[in-house]
């Protein structure tokens, strides 16, 4: 008998606990930036963030879903030993085409701050993020790793809270020095990837799943009757057909969080920027909560597909839409009720971007509500149908954004962006009841789920 969800969400309490500490270090961390530097200074720290984000995915390959994806695999097949290797190579993969890759924005920053941002000034911010991408990138991978492997709460207190504590903990040190301004809280933030990463790694050095010790026969016993061998096991490839589908993806879906961010320079000033970032940066709440279900049930996933449980499956995206209901609920409430008074928390001139808040929260319930569909669909290696739906519905919100910026500013774009939101999570919904459909017809198991949720 399935369990109450009451009973589900206490065991998925610990891993909401860690993540829910973590978005409140970055809530701190946004409130603090914002009362320091003001608008202007929240405006340069959220387009240097976009940047930092979208350099990582665009040299990430794709990497971090396919590592998840593949290491939980392995782990439901008993070959989880041969995980380190291949998450070794694929680690060395991405160093190396990424530091070739970020050779270009480091070397013409100039003039792509001047296309991307209208203001060629800003060029330092792109440096400091194409320095910082790699060492996002990599901490990206190892943390799907460690949620491969089950070691969810490891990979979200190294992911989500490790930055924002060290970032936290060293501003004072820079206003009491004197020298806190936007390049040196930019040059802050890399140093605290670097440490995350690093953090990141001794985690999975712990937690790796090693070769089991099997008992060797004695030297006075007879030898063992034949028996029949196991199938070859082939350890995967680093370089795989899904990877050009699940990296167009992975960019596409940053996009549709960095599109905002990425088109309203043309249409608003930075402070306007900065009061846009604040209300963006709340709203992306759903999305935490999204990732941090994601990192539970993403594997879960895999296992269940690889093991063709096709009830398994459905079980498991109800879940993750009860669950992502259940915890967006309250924070719709005062996100459309109380917007005024919460922005105003990090000062007064950023009361004006309540309306744009009110909107977003509209758009990011239809994303909770349909649950965790885009992982679903990538774990069940569908990942060129999330591609097309990324692709076309994307095409739809940027010419909508610039159409919208174009005739109401900042209102225009927010509008555009929850409608563009609203229309990919129902067609994933769609295309995934249909992919369950058909693993069903296909003679798929009808078993309960085995997982822990």
């Amino acid at each position: 008998m399935d369990a109450p969800l009451g009973d589900k969400l206490l065991r998925a309490l610990p891993a909401l606990a860690v993540r829910g500490g973590g978005l409140g270090l970055q809530i701190a961390m946004s409130l603090v930036i914002a009362r320091l530097l003001g608008a202007e200074g929240m405006g340069l720290y959220t387009l240097y963030v976009t940047w930092l984000v979208l350099f990582a995915e665009l040299i990430s390959l794709g990497m971090p879903i396919y590592v998840l994806r593949t290491v939980a695999a392995l782990k439901a097949q008993g070959h989880g030993a041969v995980a380190g290797g291949f998450l070794a190579r694929a680690l060395g993969l991405v160093v190396l085409i990424g530091a070739a890759l970020m050779l270009l924005p480091w070397s013409f920053a100039t003039p792509m701050a001047a296309v991307v941002a209208d203001d060629a000034s800003l060029a330092p911010a792109l440096h400091i993020a194409a320095a910082g991408a790699l060492l996002f990138a990599s901490l990206r991978i190892l943390a799907e790793a460690l949620k491969g492997v089950g070691a969810t709460q490891r990979a979200l207190l190294a992911e989500s809270a490790v930055i924002p504590l060290v970032v936290l903990g060293l501003l004072p040190l820079l206003l009491v020095e004197g020298v806190l301004n936007e390049r040196h809280l930019l040059w802050l933030h890399v140093f605290a990837v670097t440490l995350a990463l690093l953090l990141t790694l001794i985690f999975w050095l712990f937690a790796r799943p090693r070769a089991a010790q099997l008992p060797q026969p004695q030297p006075s016993q007879p030898p063992p009757p034949s028996l029949p061998q196991p199938a070859a096991f082939t350890p995967p490839s680093i370089i795989s057909s899904a990877l050009p589908p699940l990296w167009g993806s992975t960019l596409l879906n940053m996009a549709y969080v960095s599109l905002p961010i990425l088109i309203l320079p043309q249409f608003a000033s930075v402070d306007e920027l900065g009061q846009f970032g604040v209300a963006f940066r709340l709203i992306n709440l759903v999305t935490v909560i999204l990732v941090t279900l994601g990192a539970i049930f993403g594997p879960q996933f895999a296992a269940a597909y690889t093991l063709r449980d096709a009830s398994g499956l459905r079980q498991l995206l109800r879940r993750s839409q009860h669950f992502s209901l259940l915890l967006y609920g309250p924070v719709f409430i005062i996100f459309t009720f109380f917007a005024e008074p919460l922005l105003g928390l990090f000062g007064e001139e950023f009361r004006s971007a309540a309306l744009l808040l009110a909107i977003m929260a509209m758009g990011q319930l239809v994303n909770a509500a349909t649950g965790l569909v885009g992982y679903l669909l990538n774990m069940m290696h569908r990942e060129r149908t999330e591609f097309m739906i990324l692709l076309i519905t994307g095409g739809f919100m940027t010419v909508a954004m610039i159409i919208g910026g174009t005739l109401a500013g900042m209102l225009g774009v927010t509008l555009a962006y929850s409608a563009g939101l609203m229309l990919k999570n129902l067609l994933s919904l769609l295309f995934s009841l249909r992919a369950l459909r058909g693993l069903e017809s296909a003679g798929a198991t009808t078993t309960p789920s085995h997982a822990p949720l």
